[in-house]
């Protein structure tokens, strides 16, 4: 009996190896953003040695019109592109969802495409697309090559909604005497909507971030992550980190309200006395 027990001890005690090869993984994650934040606050512009605390840095970048204008510049592409994508990629998910066709799944693969697909070919296949169309370089060029990528990444995410909602609430609505207009607008978006806003944020936060086919498409129009590449290729500075931690702390607080709005208690309806 008391070899039996001593056995069980033996076998409660395992080492966390998956535990510390997570650790690893996290640190050596996370510690270059931490270095970021903290060569952001240093008051000397050597990037290997840190000195006193300062925040002069960041009142420079309110200084720099020309990153100010880049930042617009990501804010009007980003904006009007998943404007665009929720339009589209909303349609594209009801299409998968609602219809059948012959070729459904080979659809599906092309339309998987532009978020397996690296940046450099959309944007070299993109380029071509627009000098033989003989449409010079501009911000509709910069939109449109961020929608090519921002449309499935909201189609899918509606869609998968859409597959775990069914056509129940749908169908009571219709026996009820609503017309399909109305079960659209008053029912399944109302249900949809969340995953609509999770998507959305998913694609601002992508596009805003997007420099590979920017670069590629851009012209005189830049962007702030090709305006924030070309100050890199002169040498770092305290800048840099500044503008970056600026762009880390605004995609955490994205990526934080899209959790928020990912949820699967979002798909209760509630129905309003």
């Amino acid at each position: 009996m008391l070899n039996v027990l001593l056995l069980k001890e033996k076998k409660k005690f395992k080492f966390p190896y998956l535990g510390i090869y997570s650790m690893l993984i996290y640190l050596f994650l996370y510690i270059p953003l931490i270095v970021v934040v903290l060569f952001s606050f240093s008051g000397t512009k050597s990037t290997v040695s840190f000195s006193s605390v300062t925040i002069k840095w960041y009142q420079e970048l309110l200084k720099n019109s020309s990153l100010l204008s880049s930042l617009l510049h990501s804010l009007q592409v980003s904006l009007t592109a998943v404007f665009i994508a929720v339009i589209i990629g909303t349609s594209g998910a009801f299409f998968i969802v609602r219809a059948n066709f012959p070729g459904k799944r080979l659809f599906i693969t092309l339309a998987q495409l532009p978020i397996i697909l690296p940046g450099i070919i959309i944007g070299i296949a993109m380029l071509i697309f627009f000098i033989n169309l003989n449409i010079p370089l501009s911000m509709f060029t910069i939109t449109m090559g961020h929608v090519s990528f921002t449309t499935p990444v909201i189609m899918f995410q509606v869609t998968s909604r859409l597959l775990r909602l069914g056509r129940t609430y749908e169908d009571a609505a219709k026996d009820l005497g609503a017309n399909p207009i109305k079960t659209l607008f008053l029912v399944t978006i109302p249900m949809i909507k969340t995953a609509i806003i999770g998507g959305a944020l998913l694609a601002f936060a992508m596009s805003f971030d997007e420099i590979i086919i920017t670069y590629f498409l851009t012209g005189s129009w830049t962007t702030l992550p090709v305006f924030i590449y070309g100050m890199m290729r002169f040498g770092l500075s305290p800048q840099v980190y500044a503008i970056s931690t600026v762009i880390l702390f605004f995609s955490l607080i994205i990526i934080f309200f899209m959790a928020r709005f990912t949820g699967t208690r979002a798909e209760e309806l509630e129905v309003k006395k």
